[in-house]
């Protein structure tokens, strides 16, 4: 455990994986903290043990293997297995700097108000322009944050009972968008939420689990997850707000017209799942 000066905030980062062999990813992302591991496989194991990181301090490894899957239940595992007061969201293609905790503990220690804090991460597939700046969350910076962005209190999580959507999400067949609604169920209970500018992570890999192209199946779950993430009139609104300005996303497969993207979003938006 690391004490940071002025607070006693403890720390962990949750690792959401997948058919690891052995415990390399820790080292392979760089974790210099106590991290819990949850490993989608095929056997249920539930391994402890500790290493010293860079600056010769010992941290706690709870490394879980389960026959579960999808990438929300993965992270409410971690969640519920966590010991930390804060906890950071990371994936198994990510490398973390040596000092991620420190920057995110300071952060919550400047802000001991804020129950959930977002920060940048660079993209090794494409560079992606962040303020400069700290400033509170406001609806439109929700719908753009990732989830390797996401830290937040773990006794905030646990008092308001938010965890991941896990009808959302890699591994459900009805595309992403898990962790938007993780952070709007946040803002719904009134929880104070802010951007950072430091840089807690690098993202290696741009390969994503659930999406294979702007096709009939990618707007069918656009729709539905419009409506489960942002409500009846909202999700409507934004249905044909999405097809209509963001034309130049995916016009380029040329496969799908705007009406039958418009059409395919429909059907998703009224399907029950």
């Amino acid at each position: 455990m690391i004490y940071i000066k002025n607070t006693n905030m403890t720390f962990n980062i949750l690792i959401s994986c997948m058919h690891q062999k052995d415990a390399s990813i820790i080292k392979r992302s760089n974790i210099q903290s106590d991290v819990v591991v949850v490993n989608q496989c095929d056997h249920d194991s539930i391994e402890e043990y500790d290493f010293v990181n860079k600056k010769g301090r010992t941290c706690h490894v709870k490394f879980i293997c389960t026959r579960e899957r999808g990438l929300s239940k993965s992270r409410n595992m971690a969640i519920r297995n966590a010991w930390g007061d804060i906890c950071q969201i990371c994936d198994d293609d990510e490398v973390l700097p040596d000092d991620g905790e420190e920057k995110i503990l300071k952060a919550y220690a400047e802000n001991p108000d804020a129950g959930l804090i977002v920060f940048a991460v660079v993209r090794n597939d494409r560079p992606i322009k962040y303020p400069q700046e700290k400033r509170p969350l406001g609806f439109i910076q929700i719908l753009k944050t990732s989830s390797i962005q996401i830290t937040f209190s773990r006794h905030l999580s646990n008092k308001h009972g938010i965890l991941f959507d896990e009808k959302m999400g890699s591994g459900t067949g009805n595309g992403g968008g898990e962790e938007n609604r993780f952070m709007l169920d946040w803002r719904k209970k009134r929880v104070k939420m802010l951007y950072y500018p430091d840089i807690i992570a690098t993202l290696m890999s741009a390969d994503s689990q659930w999406f294979h192209g702007y096709d009939a199946r990618y707007f069918e779950n656009l729709g539905w997850t419009d409506r489960r993430i942002l409500g009846n009139v909202l999700g409507m609104i934004y249905l044909f707000y999405w097809p209509l300005f963001r034309r130049k996303s995916y016009k380029q497969d040329g496969s799908l017209s705007l009406l039958e993207t418009i059409k395919y979003s429909l059907k998703g938006y009224f399907s029950k799942r």
